[in-house]
């Protein structure tokens, strides 16, 4: 039996053979830092993957944050234009004494014709059409959520030309809140960007750094005209 055993291993060994083969990409990063790589990532997306050799996805994580840091800055800047509009004309056709660009006081002006009533007119033809009234009947002062000597007037809805000025001044204001929404969805979609680049880094540097021996080492059992063998496959 024992002499069996000796006739078979030395069988197999006389028709076998050992393949050590070499495949980079298992292991070309394994001499790198994946914090390096992560960080990169997070500073810019597609560096890390450039760090770690996979260059195919560099331009699109790239281009993708050129784009939306372009469109973030562009949405800000409009943004602060149109504020900036509405704030002139409020100043120009209804008489806004106040220098400030607050957007929650520039609002307040746009749902109110008036704040102590339409000039020329005893009583505004629609009460909510004047903010003090409108402060008095909800039980607030009429300086409690703003200050008394801010003042305006869009003068009488049954006026077209202060109706279409009023009308103007609120798309201006819708301009600016559409912008601003650009911009916030512009700001979040570059932290997504960054976000992704950082888990695709590490998804690219898992597979591209050394695993442990077992997994590299592959037997595969091969059959020849003159008999077979074991095919011994290590990837370093």
């Amino acid at each position: 039996m024992k002499l069996f055993l000796v006739l078979l291993l030395a069988t197999v060994s006389a028709f076998s053979q050992t393949v050590i083969s070499v495949d980079e990409n298992v292991s070309k990063n394994s001499d790198k830092s994946w914090l390096l790589a992560m960080g990169a990532s997070a500073v810019l997306p597609g560096m890390g993957e450039r760090y770690l050799g996979e260059q195919q996805f560099v331009r699109p994580f790239v281009w993708t944050d050129i784009a939306l840091w372009f469109t973030a800055i562009s949405s800000y800047v409009i943004g602060e234009r149109y504020i900036s509009s509405a704030h002139n004309y409020a100043v120009r056709h209804a008489g806004l004494n106040s220098s400030s660009k607050d957007v929650s006081m520039l609002n307040t002006v746009g749902d109110y014709r008036s704040r102590s009533g339409v000039e020329g007119q005893n009583s505004s033809p629609d009460m909510d059409e004047d903010y003090n009234q409108a402060m008095i009947r909800a039980g607030k002062k009429i300086d409690e959520d703003l200050s008394a000597d801010i003042q305006w007037d869009w003068g009488s809805s049954d006026n077209p030309e202060t109706t279409e000025h009023i009308d103007e001044f609120k798309s201006r204001m819708r301009h600016y809140r559409v912008s601003r929404i650009v911009f916030q969805v512009s700001v979040g979609a570059l932290l997504l960007n960054r976000v992704v680049s950082v888990l695709n880094t590490i998804r690219v540097y898992r597979a591209t750094s050394s695993k442990s021996f077992t997994e590299r080492m592959e037997f595969v059992p091969e059959f020849y005209e003159d008999g077979s063998g074991i095919l011994m496959n290590v990837k370093f």
